[in-house]
């Protein structure tokens, strides 16, 4: 994956009060900025969560076999699955597509770390613009 241009959108969005897992899947995908209003019927969460389902299991699914399991049109799948991959949830391997990782915590994770190394070096430039202006950071 090309770790150096991805793009996350981050909301602060309440959290369910039930533990069903789709509920749970759901809130992570709006936390993550995947539904938009036109999305009534939350397709991106199912084409995320089939995604995590083949991927626990070994396999990796095609945008073509993605559209049959979640009843939808390959290309609207593929709109989801570019967004996915934009957000650095999900890998792109060929036709083949999978999570980052092999857990959703995992996956969260690895995102987390991204963008800590990414405000690292923003921090560092920062400090280097400071410096060059003369500006004292403590």
């Amino acid at each position: 994956m090309e770790r150096e241009s991805f793009k996350i959108i981050v909301r602060r969005v309440e959290r369910p009060f039930s533990q069903a897992v789709d509920e749970q899947l759901e809130w992570l995908c709006k936390c993550l900025g995947f539904f938009e209003e036109i999305d009534k019927e939350k397709t991106a969460a199912s084409v995320f969560k089939e995604i995590i389902k083949s991927t626990e299991k070994g396999s990796f699914l095609t945008s073509t076999e993605l559209s049959k399991r979640v009843s939808m049109s390959r290309g609207s799948v593929i709109n989801h699955l570019n967004r996915l991959q934009r957000s650095g949830l999900i890998v792109r391997q060929g036709r083949f597509y999978s999570t980052r990782s092999k857990s959703v915590f995992r996956t969260i994770k690895e995102i987390e770390e991204d963008i800590d190394r990414l405000f690292r070096h923003m921090e560092e430039t920062a400090r280097r613009i400071d410096k060059r202006f003369g500006i004292e950071v403590k």
